[in-house]
This record gives structure tokens, sequence and C-alpha cells, in this order.
């Protein structure tokens, strides 16, 4: 029998701030109650269970406090320019003449192209793949969905990169 464990719980809900730019469009400086929701398929396994809640409360606590109340900036994007210095990041956006300056502390830097929910819920994947207690056998496949508002936002599924994984 295969069970579907959804988890989706106010620990894994975080207030951020971003912008969004690409080649013909910028949104300004916003921000969104964001609400994450992992979905894990699979059979019984050790302990009757697909995998443990507090597992994955474990592997994604420490992700969503560092997403909290900051400042999301793509660090991968090709429009803009990041610049720390001291205990400040500045932000350039040469194109639009724009410029941010925020405390270090009030800013998240994400290995992302855009500060969108599909690139986020890939930052998502790529950091819970690195989780061993996800690529156990019982464990068939798993979904990432990241909401910037209830009934808005996007599901990536990690199932081929979680099989490549364990074959590795």
């Amino acid at each position: 029998m295969s069970y579907e464990l959804f988890l989706s719980r106010d620990y894994l809900v975080f207030s951020s701030a971003h912008f969004v730019i690409g080649e013909n469009f910028f949104e300004p400086l916003h921000g969104h109650n964001y609400k994450l929701q992992i979905n894990v398929y699979g059979q019984q396994g050790q302990d009757n269970m697909v995998i443990n809640f507090l597992s994955i409360k474990k592997i994604l606590a420490p992700l969503i406090d560092l997403l909290d109340h900051r400042v999301l900036i793509a660090t991968e994007n090709k429009h803009i320019e990041i610049l720390e210095k001291g205990e400040q990041v500045i932000i350039n956006i040469p194109r639009l003449n724009k410029e941010y300056e925020f405390p270090r502390t009030d800013v998240a830097l994400l290995p992302i192209e855009n500060t969108t929910v599909e690139e986020m819920s890939h930052h998502f994947v790529n950091e819970l793949i690195k989780n061993e207690e996800l690529k156990q056998e019982n464990i068939e496949r798993i979904t990432v969905t990241v909401n910037e508002y209830e009934g808005q936002g996007v599901t990536v599924e990690l199932l081929p990169d979680l099989k490549k994984r364990k074959q590795s």
C-alpha cells in the first residue's frame, strides 16, 4: 500500500520581501507570507511510517529560519550587481538606475536566478536532496510546494533527482 504523507504547518511559513527582474519586466520590492508544503509518497518503512514528521521538521526549520523576515536576493541574476560592504549589502540594478542598501543581517542571499516561487521551490529541493533520511528505499517521490498567497504557488517534484542520488 502506498501513502501520501503531507506537511503544511505554521512553522513552514516565512515572511519575506523580494523583487523580481528579468529581460523585459521588473516587479518592485514587495513581500509575501510564503507557505511551504512537503508531500512524501511511499510505503511504510521502519517504525511503520513513510518518514517521521519530526525528521521533516528538523530538515526544514533551519531553511525557513534563514528566510523569515529577510529580503530575498537571487545571487545568480544577471540583471543585478551585489556588493557586500562591511555590514551592508548593496544591490544595484544598472538598467533601471536603481539601488537598494540593506543591513547584511536582513538579507538572505540565495543561489538562484530569480526570487520567483519556481526558483525558490528548486532551492528547497536542492537543500532537501542533501538529506540522507529522504533517500530511504521506501520513499518513492517527494513534492515541494511554495505558495506566495493561498491558492497561488508552484509545486515541483523531487523524484528524478531522488532516484539518481539513491543509485550514487
